[in-house]
């Protein structure tokens, strides 16, 4: 954890579950920077290449790949493989089903569903050679990206028609 108040992170972005769009890795454009926020508590840095997970509502699949230097809520685990686990294939394991309900089943408790570090630790899965997680986690990684790319030209189009229909009515 690190100190927000200390203006070492002040221009760095904060992104917490509410600014991840559920089940995508994506990230909203309702970021603020740190100073912007004028955040208080402790958060979590993280760095490109990590991968940061949403803990508490496990059910609302909020997690990403980063891709930047920022900060995350207390709310969220910054993840690093260890023992050959690419960070790529760490994020593509996330989005299974199998994770899924597995992060589900082990956070349902009485008040706020919540998965903690050793129920995470318990999840077992196989993991292939380095060479094939890099492949595995750049093709799913591409793939997302151009979902992402489309969406956007989809959006783009769409407002265009809008307004051209308003010129004509």
């Amino acid at each position: 954890m690190v100190d927000p108040t200390s203006g070492e992170y002040d221009d760095m972005p904060h992104i917490a579950p509410g600014n991840i769009e559920a089940f995508t890795g994506r990230i909203l454009n309702n970021v603020k920077t740190v100073k912007e926020e004028q955040l208080i508590s402790g958060k979590f840095r993280f760095r490109p290449g990590n991968v940061v997970y949403g803990k508490i509502n496990p059910q609302l699949g909020k997690y990403f790949y980063a891709t930047v230097d920022g900060l995350t809520s207390a709310d969220a685990y910054v993840f690093n493989g260890k023992n050959g686990l690419r960070q790529k294939f760490l994020f593509s394991q996330l989005q299974t089903n199998d994770f899924f309900k597995y992060s589900v089943s082990v956070s349902k408790r009485s008040g706020m569903p919540k998965i903690n570090r050793d129920e995470l630790n318990a999840y077992t899965f196989f993991v292939p050679h380095k060479d094939e997680q890099d492949k595995i986690g750049d093709f799913l990684l591409g793939i997302d990206h151009l979902i992402t790319l489309h969406q956007w030209k989809f959006y783009k189009f769409i407002n265009i028609s809008f307004q051209w229909r308003k010129l004509i009515v």
